[in-house]
């Protein structure tokens, strides 16, 4: 970094900011407004199509391109090296093998950044394609203890997989610009065009989990309807990025103390691990609750979200408050179109007919929640959702599932149950709707609670701390 130049951060995400309303999003445009002593590059990896951006970038902050993924256009690049086909092998055996070796993956990555002409001739060989095959099978073949026999897959599976190295590879070979510190955004894809420049340039990487990107991989493979190959490539593909980003990081930041517990116990040191929580700009003094026996949900559509018990637990109350009405707020997420769809099914199978109301994406999820009673959430998995934060910034009591850190923050201002009990959360919905009295006061303690503890001048000073400290490592 050179004297009296302002700090260049490098933020990498993942379908998330700034084309998708969410969360990490919300948390990325707070850091971004509110650390205005730094020039924020950004470089997002999205799905393809023609988008434009949910959030306005402030003046301290630009777009640096983005890395399109399962999109047609050609890879950016045009030196070859000689040899190079034996990169979709070198992929499988060390994402997708139980015991890769993160400097050859790493190796390879670089590779990719090097020459990414080779990306897509390595992948359009038979050569290429000969090798992974016979890598594939070696990796099938694994027989550890700890990892469980993997199964078998045919030859559409490993074509699925192939492409999808194939994508990883490009995502290590998008160029990154100069910069001072990279800061990463999810133990995954986003992690792979800053670790590639970390190795060339010597530039240290934080990395920010809100949740923990291989638990939920896990949750997500469970949920789904995948065939047994499929979910083997897709959580041994989580494993295999969220190794290589843990290896690369620098510092990792998880937004709760139970997240860190996960990190420790993926062999993570504890030296390495810092928790910074989220934060919401200190509360105004709440409004008085409509009193119209509202259940507000903010959040994507995806199975992480467990729409599906979100709409048996509206169901269930349903039958015992019969004027009470759900609005959920949040869009599909991209990939998840066959789950919205299952959504919408059950939906009708439950005959819950405007008593549940999809209300699509919101950019005021404030007022949203601002407009309920009580607010819900059926999450399986978590890190420390902004919804809630939101939810207590109004004053409005909260009912989730005791998932990531929501317990340390909703304990004593709601009521916490186990992921997937819908006649918990219903019966709590239940009692805070026949009880506006209780509802008003555990509101009013959260208010407090995040007023205290969760507010946006602790979350931003922590990260000015630590983003400081980190890009001028080399002054």
């Amino acid at each position: 970094m050179l004297a009296g130049s302002r700090p260049r951060i490098l933020l990498t995400t993942e379908g998330t900011y700034p084309y998708v309303m969410g969360g990490v999003s919300s948390w990325c445009d707070l850091l971004v407004n509110g650390l205005d002593e730094f020039d924020w590059l950004v470089l997002p990896i999205v799905a393809p199509g023609k988008r434009e951006p949910l959030y306005t970038l402030p003046p301290q902050a630009r777009e640096v391109g983005r890395i399109e993924v399962w999109s047609e256009a050609l890879p950016r690049g045009l030196r070859r090296a000689k040899t190079a086909t034996d990169l979709p092998a070198v992929l499988v055996r060390h994402l997708i093998g139980w015991e890769g070796s993160a400097a050859a993956l790493l190796d390879a990555f670089i590779a990719c950044r090097r020459y990414p002409a080779d990306v897509r001739r390595a992948f359009r060989s038979r050569q290429g394609w000969s090798a992974y095959l016979s890598a594939l099978g070696d990796v099938l073949d694994e027989r550890i203890p700890e990892a469980g026999t993997p199964p078998r897959m045919d030859l559409v599976e490993a074509a699925a997989l192939y492409q999808t190295l194939y994508w990883v590879a490009r995502t290590a070979a998008e160029p990154t610009p100069v910069c001072d510190l990279l800061h990463v955004t999810a133990a995954g894809w986003a992690a792979v065009p800053a670790v590639v420049h970390k190795a060339l340039h010597g530039t240290p990487i934080v990395l920010t989990e809100h949740g923990v990107y291989l638990r939920e991989s896990y949750l997500a493979a469970v949920r789904g309807g995948d065939t047994p190959g499929t979910r083997f490539a897709n959580t041994r593909l989580a494993r295999g990025l969220t190794r290589s980003a843990y290896a690369g990081a620098d510092v990792i930041c998880p937004v709760t103390d139970a997240n860190a517990y996960w990190e420790m116990g993926l062999g993570i040191d504890p030296e390495k691990i810092r928790v910074l929580y989220n934060g919401l700009d200190q509360p105004d003094e709440p409004t008085a609750s409509p009193g119209t026996k509202t259940v507000v949900s903010v959040g994507r559509i995806d199975p992480l979200k467990d729409i599906h018990t979100l709409l048996r637990v509206a169901a269930d109350t349903l039958k015992l408050i019969p004027d009470a009405q759900f609005l959920h707020y949040g869009n599909v997420s991209p990939g998840e179109e066959a789950y919205g769809r299952s959504c919408l099914s059950l939906h009708r199978q439950l005959g819950l007919g405007d008593g549940f109301r999809f209300m699509g994406r919101t950019t005021d999820p404030n007022g949203a929640v601002r407009d309920a009673d009580v607010v819900l959430m059926t999450s399986i998995s978590e890190g420390l959702p902004m919804s809630i934060l939101e939810a207590m910034g109004q004053g409005r009591p909260v009912v989730s599932t005791g998932v990531g850190g929501v317990p340390d923050v909703v304990t004593g201002c709601g009521v916490v149950t186990a992921p997937g009990d819908d006649h918990g959360l219903a019966m709590a919905v239940t009692m805070l709707l026949r009880n506006p009295e209780l509802a008003t006061r555990l509101g009013r303690r959260g208010h407090a609670r995040l007023g205290r503890i969760f507010n946006k001048a602790a979350c931003v000073d922590g990260y000015r701390e630590l983003l400081g400290e980190m890009a001028t490592h080399d002054r």
